[in-house]
């Protein structure tokens, strides 16, 4: 990735040229345009709980999750790109707490026949775009843990009628805090109405062959929406992983700045699984109510499986957790909104306060 100093420099370059309010740069009359988008977003985590191991530090009761996105993106007749930027607090577990500037997406595609398109580059995988795609609440609730953004990537999407699939591939993948985990390779297949819409997922990968203590790996995910009346729906999200987890590792050298480099072996396999029922209403042209109902189970947690925790260590929720949350969202504008949800049972927080500008 880019040093900070090439990133501020991206950044200038973006917002010394001449636009206003984030619109078109530039727009041809052979199609061919450039535009300016992003978000700036304030808010955070109320009342967090370390022992759930979703943030970064045991030391604050809140957690700021604040963040923006500056990006450029334009095409020239049938290929098109994309260059984004984030900044953004890494506040999940083992992050540094900092707020740090990196390219989240950097790629070019080519769409090659009607509603069909291949992307090379940084970019999201095929099913990360899916992967919550049954959840309505506006934080993070059930996580599937799929591959998310990745560099060296290709990928497919394209739409025949009412359906949609993808499929994307990944050279030597990384998880969010940069461990490797081997090729990564995962797609969906979806079906799009007015009244149901339902996708089916999957992602496998190959390991880190010792690097990491991420080796082989098998998801599945369902997501699906119902729209019952204009204002009201509910949505179903859910997951089941088979992940294999190094149990031992060896200490193999350190490097001159103190870093340790282990090699990681005894890979077992572990099954995680979880489950959401949401539903949105609309109350108004600015007022929506939304609401979720939680399940999720990771056998680290089981102190009665031989891969788990050991029984001094046992989590306060057992080998599996149940929560919910129930929120408010206020738009003023079609690119503004103010969100509010609280959480109850057990939750790795007890709100979620947020103010998000898109532009």
């Amino acid at each position: 990735m880019l040093n900070k100093t090439m990133l501020s420099i991206a950044v200038a370059t973006v917002l010394a040229s001449p636009i206003t309010h984030g619109a078109t740069i530039y727009e041809k009359d052979n199609g061919d345009n450039l535009q300016v988008y992003g978000e700036v977003g304030v808010g955070g985590h109320i009342g967090a709980d370390y022992e759930y191991g979703e943030f970064y530090t045991d030391d604050e009761s809140y957690i700021d999750d604040s963040f923006a996105t500056l990006g450029i993106k334009g095409d020239y007749d049938d290929v098109y790109y994309r260059l984004e930027l984030d900044y953004e607090r890494e506040n999940w577990q083992y992050g540094s707490g900092d707020m740090v500037l990196n390219i989240d997406k950097l790629f070019i595609g080519y769409k090659f026949y009607k509603q069909h398109a291949i992307e090379v580059g940084l970019t999201d995988t095929a099913l990360d775009d899916y992967d919550k795609f049954g959840d309505f609440t506006f934080d993070t609730t059930v996580e599937t843990g799929e591959g998310g953004d990745q560099e060296n990537t290709v990928k497919y999407e394209g739409a025949i009628s009412n359906f949609k699939m993808g499929l994307s591939y990944s050279y030597d993948g990384e998880s969010s805090s940069g461990s490797e985990q081997g090729d990564v390779i995962n797609g969906y297949v979806g079906y799009f109405s007015d009244y149901a819409d339902i996708v089916l997922g999957a992602e496998t990968r190959t390991g880190s062959e010792g690097l990491s203590k991420y080796g082989e790996q098998m998801l599945y995910t369902l997501g699906m929406r119902a729209y019952l009346t204009d204002d009201l729906s509910i949505g179903l999200n859910g997951f089941i992983e088979y992940e294999d987890i190094a149990q031992e590792s060896t200490l193999q050298s350190i490097s001159d700045d103190l870093e340790e480099i282990y090699s990681y072996n005894d890979y077992q396999t572990l099954e995680n699984k979880g489950a959401l029922i949401s539903a949105r209403y609309i109350a108004s042209e600015k007022v929506e109510l939304t609401g979720s109902f939680n399940y999720e189970a990771y056998e680290e947690w089981d102190i009665y499986s031989p891969y788990g925790v050991a029984p001094d260590d046992e989590y306060s929720w057992g080998k599996e957790r149940i929560w919910g949350t129930l929120g408010f969202n206020f738009k003023p504008t079609k690119s503004v909104v103010f969100a509010l949800e609280a959480n109850f049972g057990e939750a790795a927080q007890d709100a979620y306060a947020y103010a998000r500008v898109y532009f």
